[in-house]
C-alpha cells in the first residue's frame, strides 16, 4: 500500500485579514485516498482582529492541534470545496494525460492540488509549503472563445489535443477548474470585474441554458432573492454564453465560502453525509451560524418556493453556501436555479420529513420558525414573480418552444 505525505500552506485574502497565512496542513494518502488531515492555526492569524474559522463546524479557532479522520475517502469542506467537482477534474484530466501522459488519480488530492490554477472561488488558497499565493480573477474575456471551444471538445469526450492546443488547454485548466458543478464553465475578468462564463453543453442541454438561467436569474430577485446580475453574450464560436457576475470578489478583496455539503460532513470520517437531505438542514445551520438568521431563513424560504415552483430539482447540499463578511457567516447569494423538464422527479432536498419541497400555495402557519403572516407574504411575493414566466422569458430572449416546454412544469 503506497503512503504519501505532503504539507501545504492556506492564505486568506479578506477585507477584515487583507492577505495572510493563516494555517499549516498536513494531508496523508495511502493508494490515493486520503487518510489524515492535519490541520494548524498560525499564531499570527489567530492573533488578528479579522480572524474567522475557516469551517465553523470542524475547524473552530483554536491554538490546538486538530487531527482529523478521513477513512472511506472523506475530505474537510476546507478542502473539498476548494478542489474541482466533476467539471473541473476532466479538464485536469485531459491536462494530465496531454502534457505528461499520466492519469490523475481523481480521488487524490495531492494528485490534483499541484495542478490547480491561481483562479479560484473564494477567499483561500492552496499552495505548497513555501510557495507564495497568486489570486487572478480567471481568463481574460479575449480569451473566452478559446475556452469555449476546448470546454465543448472536453463535454463531448471527442479531445483530441494535438500542440496548438496547450495554450487554451491550460488557460481552461486554470481558468475552469475553480467551481463546482459538472457544466462546462470558466472563471471570466473582463476590465476588473469577475465573472462566472457558463457555456451551453451540445450534449445534455434540452434548451438554451444561457437564456434561461438569465429569465430565472431576474425572476428570481423579482421574487426577492438576493442573485448577481447576469448577461449573455453571443457570437462566441456562433454560440451564446452566460456571463454572471461574481459576488465573492470586489476591486480590493475577496469573500471566504463554505458549502453547506462541508457544513454537514460526517464528523467521523468527514465524508459527503449522504441520505436525505432538506431545507430543514440549512435553516438549522442558520440558526446556529449565520448573524443574520431571521433575514437568511427568508432568503431559504423564497429559494425553496421558487425552486419548488420552476421544478428545479437539482437542489442539492452544494448548491447553497454560506459567505463570510465583517459582520460573520450567512446565507450566501443563490446560484444554479434552473427548471428540469423531468415531471415526476424527487427533489433533492425535501421539507419536513417529505420528498418534495414546500410550495408556496400549500403553505400555511409558521415555516423555519418564521411567522405565518411572513410566511404568506414572502408566498405571494415569489408566486406572482413566477407567474411573469413568459414575460421574463420573453426579455431574455428565450425561445418560443422553450417558454412553453418549461411553462408546463411549473407548478404552484
Amino acid at each position: 500500500m503506497t503512503e504519501k505525505v505532503a504539507r501545504y500552506s492556506i492564505f486568506v485574502n479578506t477585507e477584515e485579514t487583507g492577505l495572510i497565512l493563516a494555517a499549516k496542513v498536513g494531508l496523508l494518502e495511502k493508494s490515493g485516498i486520503l487518510q489524515r488531515f492535519q490541520f494548524r492555526y498560525l499564531s499570527n492569524y489567530l492573533d488578528h482582529s479579522g480572524a474567522f474559522p475557516l469551517d465553523p463546524v470542524t475547524l473552530p479557532l483554536t491554538s490546538a492541534d486538530i487531527n482529523l479522520s478521513c477513512n472511506a475517502g472523506g475530505m474537510p469542506a476546507v478542502l473539498d470545496d476548494y478542489l474541482p467537482d466533476a467539471w473541473g477534474k476532466r479538464v485536469l484530466a485531459r491536462l494530465a494525460f496531454f502534457k505528461k501522459q499520466l492519469r490523475l488519480r481523481e480521488q487524490s488530492p495531492l494528485d490534483i492540488l499541484p495542478m490547480i490554477g491561481s483562479s479560484r472561488i473564494g477567499a483561500i488558497q492552496w499552495v505548497a509549503e513555501g510557495d507564495d499565493p497568486i489570486f487572478e480573477l480567471g481568463a481574460d474575456i479575449s480569451r473566452i472563445a478559446d475556452a469555449e471551444k476546448t470546454a465543448h471538445a472536453i463535454d463531448s469526450e471527442d479531445y483530441h489535443a494535438d500542440a496548438s492546443d496547450e495554450f487554451s488547454l491550460a488557460y481552461l485548466a486554470n481558468a475552469g477548474t475553480g467551481v463546482g458543478g459538472a457544466r462546462p464553465k470558466a472563471l471570466i475578468e473582463d476590465k476588473g470585474v469577475g465573472y462566472l462564463a457558463k457555456f451551453n453543453s451540445l450534449t445534455k442541454d434540452v434548451y438554451n441554458n444561457a437564456r434561461v438561467e438569465l429569465a430565472c436569474i431576474r425572476m428570481a430577485k423579482d421574487a426577492g432573492i438576493s442573485m448577481t446580475n447576469a448577461k449573455v453574450i453571443s457570437g462566441i464560436n456562433d454560440r451564446e454564453v452566460l456571463l454572471i457576475e461574481r459576488f465573492d470578489v470586489s476591486l480590493s478583496y475577496r469573500m471566504h465560502l463554505i458549502t453547506v455539503n462541508g457544513m454537514l460532513k460526517d464528523p467521523n470520517n468527514q465524508c459527503d453525509r449522504g441520505g436525505a437531505f432538506f431545507y430543514d438542514d440549512v435553516a438549522r445551520l442558520i440558526r446556529k451560524f449565520s448573524y443574520r438568521p431571521e433575514a437568511d431563513l427568508e432568503q431559504l424560504l423564497r429559494m425553496m418556493f421558487f425552486n419548488a415552483v420552476i421544478n428545479n430539482t437539482d437542489d442539492h447540499e452544494r448548491n447553497f453556501s454560506f459567505c463570510h463578511n465583517k459582520d460573520g457567516y450567512c446565507l450566501a447569494p443563490a446560484y444554479d436555479m434552473v427548471p428540469s423538464l423531468a415531471v415526476g422527479q424527487y427533489h433533492v432536498a425535501g421539507y419536513n420529513y417529505s420528498p418534495y419541497p414546500l410550495y408556496p400555495s400549500k403553505a400555511t402557519g409558521k415555516v423555519f420558525g418564521l411567522s405565518s403572516t411572513k410566511v404568506k407574504e414572502i408566498s405571494e411575493e415569489v408566486l406572482m414573480s413566477t407567474l411573469k414566466w413568459k414575460m421574463y422569458a420573453e426579455s431574455a430572449g428565450v425561445a418560443d418552444q422553450d417558454i412553453e416546454k418549461i411553462q408546463n412544469v411549473f407548478s404552484y
